[in-house]
């Protein structure tokens, strides 16, 4: 009996060291082949590809976005994006959307094929049909429209036309503010504006 007794003790002792090493062991081995497979599947482009981009310039889903002195929050995004090779502190983006949320509620949104981006200034040159919609109920095209990056202010090239809540509109030009103080915004259409009431 004390024979038998000694040789489970002797059998418990030993498994107490023996388990804990082989899953030692195991676990060991369980994160080197996982570390191993992170390792090959983190590059999801050839080095070929990459060292085209960066020569090229060209990000992808650029995304800017800040806010106004008044809280207004300003996003701008476009598919993609690259320096402009005369200016350094330009850039030119294609398929911009443009997002202005105000303090008031109202959302202002515009969208272009092109657009010349001022990092410096903090204003953005768009071009290529330019939509511009609002929450209030206005969708206005034009050809061109320069905006700011960091205030609400935009103001167009030209013509513009669209619809509103009163109807159609058809006008020289349109430039669209905020009052600091009510954090309202303002579309203002100028130079022989031409309105046709839709009741």
């Amino acid at each position: 009996m004390p024979l038998h007794d000694s040789f489970y003790s002797r059998l418990v002792g030993g498994l107490k060291i023996a388990l804990p090493l082989a899953a030692l062991v195991l676990l060991s081995t369980l994160f080197l082949f996982s570390r191993d497979r992170e390792t090959n599947s983190a590059i999801p482009y050839s080095r070929v590809d990459l060292r085209e981009r960066i020569k090229e310039g060209v990000v992808n889903r650029p995304h800017f976005s800040g806010a106004s002195r008044n809280g207004d929050l300003i996003t701008f995004v476009a598919d993609e994006a690259k320096p402009d090779p005369d200016q350094n502190t330009k850039a030119i983006a294609k398929d911009l959307s443009a997002r202005i949320d105000l303090v008031s509620g109202t959302r202002i949104t515009f969208a272009a094929q092109t657009a010349l981006l001022d990092t410096e200034d903090g204003d953005a040159y768009l071009t290529g049909g330019v939509i511009v919609t609002s929450s209030t109920g206005y969708n206005v095209q034009t050809d061109a429209l320069r905006t700011s990056m960091q205030e609400v202010a935009a103001e167009s090239d030209g013509q513009v036309t669209g619809t509103g809540p009163a109807g159609k509109i058809d006008a020289g030009k349109m430039v669209l503010t905020s009052d600091s103080e009510t954090g309202d915004a303002h579309l203002l259409f100028t130079n022989r504006v031409k309105l046709v009431y839709q009741p």
